[in-house]
């Protein structure tokens, strides 16, 4: 295409021969521009495409505005003249192909030519008179379109962050000042992306629990181990997130202390169980030829017989095992003995034999299966298990013979039997979710506040802060509440509000009212720990995310050096929050695995304030009671 030719307007109004002038050059501008477009377009993707088209509409604004400008100024030198459409559109685009250039075209549309000044938003090009405060170079401000620059992004919007003008800074630092920061958001898209995949799997394989904040008991008829229908009735965890329960949370890995480490204090409670289990026996329902386990004092049955010192279905006479066939084996407490049950082909000829059997042939109708957050074993029947979802060992006689720890936990089980040792839970929750409400609430904080601060500091950068924050937030939670289980981001994205407080603290010259702007950001934050207080939300993660977010905000984070010795200053403290990060993260692991037992008075009401009796009953540093208690 030929380029278009224009005619210098003239002064006359009305004039036919002009509008029709000016309606071809319109027509030339809009083909040519159209057709330059085009062929810029076919090697574009859509978020570019998106963007000229934004820059296209800033261009003709700007456009409009120079015009009035020209034609309002009667000292201009180009009074009178009406600047071509086309040459204005090619000069923008020119100049925002430049970074050198990109700032000052899209504030004054066009690149500037040397030595010509800047100009604030009340006044027009070659004048010396500064702008008003905060608009310009000299009235410059340091606030510019395009990139996330130092203090931009969206809570500065969102609080109307007001800067300094750039003729109120050294050089050095308006240099500092002037680079762009435009990282692609890959680490905010992949975070974003799995949040939702394992979202999606687990509401697709586990059921939704009921929703509220405190248990839900639930009742049900059903045959029992006694071979009675009864009523009986259990506390069903609720979730107020729209998901699965807890025990359905711990088991795809949510935060857990005895998956993570062997608990003394549970492992206590093993062993006060089995020492219990030692002094049951069997009881025999001859009637209808059924058997279990259990206390004296729960055999009372009219038709029930009790065999002290017997294991229903299990004996040295009833194993046909020669590897179990040593008396030794079989003389110890029942939690010694081998898991060699009765099988129903050796039944004819335990008949045969003159010994005490009836413990042996009998119908075992209730077995080991495990149940609640904790794994307690009871032994019960099949269907009572499945009501109380439970796992239920239908080869297993006695509890101590099963592991209900690594039932409870799930995953890859264990390296050894009854030591648990998924540490990897330590970072796992950070992309678990409790329901949908709860993945919603992330969206929204990480397409906001967590893009916006990976297109100023990077994805590696606030990668780091991000995971660290997580595994921080989690291990903290972990060694003050350690038995209630805990998913969520919400630790990493505390992490990433204080870098976000740091963002001011570092570059704190460069505010009008840098206090002003702390107190903002304090007063959301504090906003959000008052909402941690609720059931649900884990006060303690968000308090350990914050405190690595911040350490490790002063390491990684872009900022400003206003002179040498505060570029001085700000690697001391980079190197002392280095240093102080890890000297953490080893304190936190070694009281995590080593320092057990302790307790914290008052520590709970930091993450619940029990407005109910059962309000916070998870939110402890103590195990719940036994069902058998």
């Amino acid at each position: 295409m030929s380029e278009p030719k224009y005619v210098k307007a003239t002064d006359q109004e009305g004039n036919d021969e002009e509008k029709e002038r000016k309606q071809m050059m319109m027509r030339d501008t809009v083909a040519a521009f159209a057709g330059a477009g085009a062929r810029r377009n076919t090697t574009m993707n859509s978020s570019t495409r998106w963007q000229q088209k934004y820059q296209t509409m800033r261009a003709k604004k700007l456009k409009d505005n120079v015009i009035e400008r020209n034609l309002s100024n009667p000292d201009h030198t180009e009074r009178g003249r009406r600047p071509s459409a086309f040459v204005m559109m090619k000069d923008f685009y020119k100049g925002y192909s430049n970074p050198d250039t990109r700032s000052d075209t899209l504030k004054h549309g066009r690149a500037l030519k040397p030595g010509e000044k800047r100009f604030a938003d009340n006044e027009f090009f070659g004048t010396d008179k500064p702008g008003p405060a905060g608009t310009g170079t000299m009235g410059e401000d340091i606030h510019t379109d395009g990139e996330r620059n130092i203090g931009e992004g969206f809570l500065a919007n969102m609080m109307d962050r007001e800067f300094v003008t750039m003729n109120k800074l050294p050089p050095e630092v308006r240099k500092q000042l002037r680079v762009k920061f435009d990282n692609r958001p890959y680490f905010t898209t992949w975070v974003m992306f799995v949040n939702i995949v394992i979202v999606i799997i687990t509401l697709a394989t586990q059921s939704i629990a009921p929703v509220g904040f405190t248990d839900k008991l639930v009742n049900r008829q059903l045959l029992r181990h006694n071979l009675a229908y009864e009523t009986i009735g259990f506390n069903q965890t609720t979730n107020f997130w729209i998901g699965p329960d807890y025990q359905s949370l711990i088991h795809l890995g949510a935060k857990y202390s005895p998956c993570m480490r062997k608990d003394k204090a549970y492992f206590e409670k093993i062993a006060d169980d089995v020492k219990q289990e030692d002094t049951t026996g069997c009881c025999i329902r001859k009637d209808l030829n059924a058997c279990w386990q259990t206390d004296e004092s729960k055999c009372t049955s009219s038709f029930a017989v009790f065999k002290e010192d017997k294991v229903c279905g299990l004996g040295r006479d009833g194993c046909f095992n020669e590897a179990y066939s040593n008396r030794s084996l079989w003389e110890g407490p029942y939690s010694t003995w081998p898991n060699c049950p009765v099988q129903e082909a050796d039944k004819e000829d335990i008949k045969n034999l003159d010994i005490e059997k009836e413990h042996l042939l009998c119908e075992v109708s209730a077995r080991p299966c495990c149940v609640g957050l904790q794994g307690e074993c009871i032994i019960i029947s099949q269907e009572e298990c499945e009501f109380r979802k439970g796992f239920f060992h239908e080869n297993a006689t006695l509890c101590s013979q099963v592991s209900c720890i690594t039932d409870v936990c799930g995953l890859s089980g264990f390296l050894f039997d009854d030591v648990p040792d998924q540490f990897y839970r330590a970072l796992l929750p950070t992309f678990m979710h409790a329901g949908l409400i709860h993945l919603l609430i992330t969206l929204v904080f990480q397409i906001t506040i967590l893009r916006d601060m990976e297109k100023f500091a990077g994805w590696w950068r606030i990668g780091f802060i991000y995971f660290a924050s997580g595994i921080g937030g989690t291990m903290l939670s972990a060694i003050l509440i350690p038995y209630q289980p805990e998913v969520g981001a919400s630790g990493a994205l505390y992490g990433i509000l204080a870098s976000l407080i740091v963002e001011v603290v570092v570059n704190w010259k460069i505010y009008k009212s840098p206090l002003l702007e702390l107190a903002k950001l304090m007063l959301l934050v504090a906003l959000l720990f008052l909402a941690g207080l609720l059931p649900w939300i884990d006060n303690f993660a968000h308090i350990g995310g914050f405190l690595f977010g911040f350490l490790t905000s002063f390491v990684v984070l872009p900022h400003v050096n206003f002179s040498e010795e505060d570029r001085i200053a700000k690697l001391v403290v980079q190197i002392a929050c280095g240093v102080l990060s890890v000297v953490l993260f080893a304190l936190l692991f070694i009281v995590f695995y080593l320092a057990q037992g302790y307790t914290c008075d008052g520590c709970s009401y930091i993450n619940c304030i029990p407005f109910t009796e059962s309000f916070c009953q998870d939110s402890t540093m103590e195990l719940r009671p036994r069902i058998g208690d």
